[in-house]
């Protein structure tokens, strides 16, 4: 125990008293209460008041937040149950956070439900559901550990996971048991107690944190940090406004100073203009976005465990799908069986109805022992045998896809005691429909689906244990090797090509007959050969019906489409041009792995590239070049020129993938097979991860959608995975999708990049906002003067923080476009963006102190005093004219910043942003224009003379046109111009002009943008001004796919 630890997730849960000091010391909160004191000094209670109140309302609400998650991720972690444990050779009941590993326990003990550590299965078997871990619904079966199978020396318990050979004979923590069953026990010192023969044991082998649940519970406790540029330029531009305002604190001091003010006010007002240049809701306003945006995804069935996952969505360039139960229906249907003519070597007829199947016996082949022949296999018998259901509760669980075979077969399938042994574990039998007693079959011995072999077996007898049997299923082309070549039809590979260029999903079934006296001393390696071929067993897997119309919208918003699945690659290639993932017209090359050759002493670096042949999966009579992937005719007298200068895309098989991985990976051709690859197919789990993992290291943003049991590696891979699940919330990926289909993809991205494009809007508001109020402080500072009270109310809690609210409940636009936002806060248009609407409504406020000023009726602040700066009153023609000019900026830029399409629906659409803007422009226009002197009196200010009432309102209004056109129209157009103007100023600087200017190949002027990208076959020289547009750290997809003529 002392080694080990308790075996038991235990997250300490900390007190209200605990988050509520780690909230306090958050710099958010430590800024607002330095904030707040400044405040108390100035004397503006009210205000002060009311951000007291609103962050003591924030942190409350994150305490509950916080307390409430913990709880739930507690309560899903720590579980302690009493268990029945084999130590020292004695039987004990203890609670399972006493286990360690090499303990020994009773599965089938009654209460066990859950299973409380990683064991592994020694005696019996089991059924568990592992949604908990996977989100996937369908029950797994686990089978005890068979003496001889070497399993122990192939676990690394230090692993995440285990390898899927081993994972079958692995119960893991979290998962509930629906169903143990004993088996006599084998083990020496396991049957000493004579009354209880029969036991379902399993090893601890992990406890606590390191097991797969422990893991997967610290990836929620902490998650992966995401590098998304938003962020890290949002701290960026925070400390750009604290630059400026120190600028401001500097330059007011100097200006104060020279009026003669008093060091402690001095003091205070320098320090409130700090407060005023950053505003403290800055960070959260940006988040606000997220929140709506995640509220939004789970009415719509999407759940989120990492909601700034959200953001990262607007830049997915590229979605990996899952085949079966993502892009096609769950559960397959036989379409029928296609057995071999005994006489003619070739296949019969598709038989859509079992009726007939058990008269395919097979003939005896020449040369074969008669003992060990084909004769007595039948097709019928395979179907209702090679499987690995079990019954629970009357109901066959397993497989979906061995279920519909069963079901197909029209036998039935039960449990029964084959000796006279009450005790006796039973056995699956399988029974045909209307026949006798003796064509009952039993299955013996199974072998689990290995998906490294890809096929799974059975071993059957009859009734009397006399004829025994073996039936094996599995792709076609690994059963092809393992039978006998003379029962292998001669058509056999065009039958094959016709149903899966058809699309359909193709099983091969063989058999042999077993000896008696061996068959229980064969491993599964010699069980699996010498086979007959018996038939293609045949799956028709329908698409969604979502399926098409989303990728053909994904595909027109130029986000790239890949398959990766398990299935045959034509199959998989079928699939793909019948839901448009391959788009019509395009020619598809599949790979074919050869031998590879052996390593020559030459050292010729295309050997790896070579073993990998590209053929066209019609059949036509072109290929691809293994090294350069580019097309060419296999028959030079028949070339067709048009087939080879059509869009072509490749289909790769796990082996060829594999190979090209450990042989060829970061090569040209290597990185041209990423970017052409629209299939993968016969991708095992650990593929499907790397794939993406690839797919990331060419610079996409990667999306991976699936339905979380076997493509678990590959969702938490990905930088925005997707589960199919029935639950809420899955461990197994950072979204959940209760919609069953493919076009929660879509509205995630549509939900992705309306957050973000609000994120940047509201920060652009709020800095344009802090812009405004530090102009105005300014302007009144140099008199002494500042806002009232009051003022600082109505803006910042009636004006600008309902408009930051409603500018983050803008929904998403109703379709994709092409073009993705920006998700920096540095790129060319946020800062022309910024810099222009800093002008100008810095300048519209100058303009009007300036043209205020120069009026007659005009009064500048003077000291009530003389002599004394501090008595100078706040209430003045220049108090009242900057505060209704820059309230009214406030409501103006919150209409300019309400940007709808492409990524948001219309401003006039967002009901609760318009009846704001709607009631401010009202109230401050009263305020303004109307002879409302109780409104005057409350916020402080002075009668104006009427007809500059009106001017400032136009100048308010010219503002407003300024900046909605420049937002729109002029900014947008001058960023790219002014960005090349200020790298050339800095080339300019640096001295590096002149170097530049000297360079004459194209090659030398693209590496100096960036020395890590190598473009060759660059033929023509960009002028200096084209130069300046390259972006150094320009992804390399990008490149690549300008390179080979590929939209991105």
């Amino acid at each position: 125990m002392r080694v080990f630890g308790k075996c038991n997730i235990d997250i300490q849960e900390k007190s209200y008293l605990q988050l509520l000091w780690e909230e306090a010391l958050n710099p958010l909160y430590v800024f607002q209460v330095a904030s707040i004191a400044i405040w108390c000094v100035e004397e503006y209670y009210y205000y002060s008041a009311a951000i007291f109140v609103i962050s003591l309302a924030s942190i409350g609400s994150t305490l509950v937040s916080t307390k409430h998650t913990a709880r739930r991720v507690r309560a899903m972690a720590n579980y302690v149950c009493a268990v029945r444990v084999l130590r020292s050779n004695v039987w004990s009941d203890m609670e399972s956070s006493e286990l360690v590993p090499g303990d020994v326990v009773d599965l089938a003990e009654p209460g066990l439900d859950v299973v409380p550590c990683d064991m592994m299965l020694l005696e019996g078997n089991c059924i568990v559901d592992e949604s908990m871990l996977t989100g996937e619904s369908v029950p797994e079966s686990k089978v005890s550990v068979v003496s001889g199978d070497h399993v122990l020396e192939s676990i690394d318990v230090a692993a995440h996971t285990f390898d899927p050979a081993v994972s079958r004979h692995i119960v893991f923590a979290g998962t509930r048991i629906i169903r143990a069953r004993k088996a006599r026990s084998s083990y020496p010192g396991f049957s000493s107690n004579s009354a209880q023969p029969f036991r379902a044991t399993a090893m601890v082998l992990r406890t606590g944190f390191c097991t797969t649940k422990g893991t997967l519970v610290r990836s929620i406790l902490f998650p992966h940090a995401t590098k998304f540029r938003f962020y890290r330029d949002a701290m960026r531009f925070v400390w750009c406004l604290a630059g400026i305002a120190c600028i401001g604190f500097i330059v007011n001091t100097i200006n104060l100073h020279r009026l003669g003010v008093s060091p402690g006010e001095m003091a205070i007002k320098a320090l409130d203009l700090i407060t005023v240049a950053v505003p403290p809701a800055l960070p959260a306003s940006m988040s606000i976005g997220m929140v709506f945006a995640a509220r939004r995804l789970r009415k719509a069935g999407i759940f989120c465990i990492s909601p700034s996952r959200i953001n990262v969505a607007s830049k997915v360039a590229v979605v990996v799908f899952d085949k079966t139960g993502t892009l096609t229906e769950e559960g397959m249907d036989v379409l029928g069986v296609q057995t071999v003519s005994q006489t003619l070597r070739e296949f019969d007829e598709l038989q859509t109805e079992p009726w007939g199947l058990e008269n395919t016996s097979t003939m005896q082949y020449p040369g074969e022992d008669a003992k060990v022949g084909g004769r007595g296999l039948s097709v019928d018998v395979a179907l209702a045998t090679c499987h690995s259901l079990s019954i629970v509760d009357g109901t066959l669980v397993g497989d979906p896809l061995e279920i519909k075979m069963v079901e197909f077969s029209g036998w039935s399938i039960d449990e029964r005691n084959t000796t006279s042994d009450p005790h006796e574990t039973p056995t699956i039998t399988a029974c045909p429909p209307q026949s006798s007693h003796q064509a009952i079959r039993v299955i013996m011995r199974c072998f689990e689906f290995a998906p490294e072999l890809r096929r799974s077996s059975v071993v059957t007898s009859d009734l009397n244990g006399r004829q025994l049997a073996a039936y094996v299923k599995g792709a076609p082309e690994v059963i092809r090797d393992l039978c006998h070549p003379e029962s292998v039809p001669k058509n056999y590979d065009t039958i094959l090509n016709t149903h899966t260029q058809g699309g359909y999903r193709v099983i091969s079934l063989a058999g042999r007959m077993l000896d008696i006296d061996a068959a229980q001393l064969l491993n599964r390696k010699s069980i699996e050969c010498d086979l007959v071929f018996l038939g293609f067993l045949v799956f028709e897997n329908r698409l969604k019906p979502a399926t098409a119309s989303v990728l053909c919208e994904l595909r027109d918003a130029k986000i790239r489409t890949i398959m990766c699945t398990g299935d045959n690659p034509l199959t998989a290639v079928s699939v793909a041009q019948e839901c448009s993932l391959i788009a019509p017209g395009t020619t598809v090359f599949v790979s074919h792995l050869k031998q590879p050759a052996l390593c020559s002493s030459d050292g010729n670096m295309f050997v790896p590239l070579t073993s990998v042949e590209w053929k066209e999966s019609t059949g036509q009579s072109i290929e691809l070049d293994p090294v350069t992937l580019i097309p060419k005719s296999t028959d030079p007298h028949n070339a067709c020129k048009t087939e080879l200068n059509r869009p072509y895309c490749l289909a790769i098989t796990g082996a060829a993938f594999a190979y090209l991985e450990r042989h060829a990976q970061g090569t040209p051709a290597w990185k041209h097979m990423l970017m052409r690859g629209a299939v993968f197919a016969r991708m095992s789990p650990e593929q499907k991860a790397a794939l993406v993992d690839h797919l990331q290291q060419l610079g996409y943003i990667s999306g991976f959608c699936g339905d979380g049991a076997n493509d678990c590696a590959a969702l938490k891979t990905a930088d925005i995975g997707v589960s199919l699940s029935e639950a809420e919330a899955s461990v197994a990926a950072p979204f959940t999708s209760r919609v069953n289909d493919i076009s929660c993809v879509v509205q995630l991205v549509r939900e992705g990049r309306c957050s973000i494009a609000t994120s940047i809007a509201c920060f652009k508001y709020l800095g344009i906002y802090s812009i405004i109020q530090f102009t105005t402080c300014c302007i009144l500072y140099s008199y002494d003067v500042n806002l009232t009270n009051g003022q600082f109310l109505f803006v910042d809690l009636f004006a600008v923080l309902p408009i930051t609210v409603c500018l983050d409940r803008f929904e998403p636009f109703s379709r994709l476009v092409p073009r993705r936002p920006t998700a920096s806060l540095a790129s060319k248009r946020v800062i022309a963006s910024l810099i222009g609407h800093t002008v100008l409504t810095a300048g519209f406020q100058l303009a009007v102190f300036a043209m205020s000023a120069s009026q007659s009726w005009y009064h500048a602040p003077e000291p009530a005093t003389p002599g004394d700066p501090d008595s100078t009153p706040e209430k003045g023609d220049l108090n009242t004219i900057l505060f209704v000019f820059s309230a009214l900026q406030y409501v103006f830029m919150g209409v300019v910043f309400a940007i709808g399409p492409p990524y948001r629906q219309r401003a006039i659409r967002n009901y609760a942003f318009v009846l704001v803007t709607v009631s401010l422009l009202a109230f401050e226009l009263g305020v303004l224009l109307g002879p409302l002197p109780g409104l005057r009196s409350l916020f402080g200010l002075v009668k104006v003379q009427v007809g500059w009432r009106f001017v400032v309102f136009g100048m308010a209004v010219a503002n407003f046109v300024m900046c909605y056109f420049g937002e729109r129209v002029v900014f947008p157009l001058v960023a790219a111009p002014a960005a090349k103007m200020c790298r050339l100023a800095r080339l300019v600087f640096t001295g590096r002009l002149s170097e530049i200017a000297r360079r004459n190949s194209t090659k030398g002027l693209i590496d100096a943008v960036d020395t890590d990208t190598e473009l060759s076959g660059a033929r023509i020289k960009p002028s200096l001004w084209t130069y300046l547009g390259h972006r150094p750290g320009r992804k390399e997809y990008k490149i690549l796919a300008h390179m080979h003529g590929l939209s991105i």
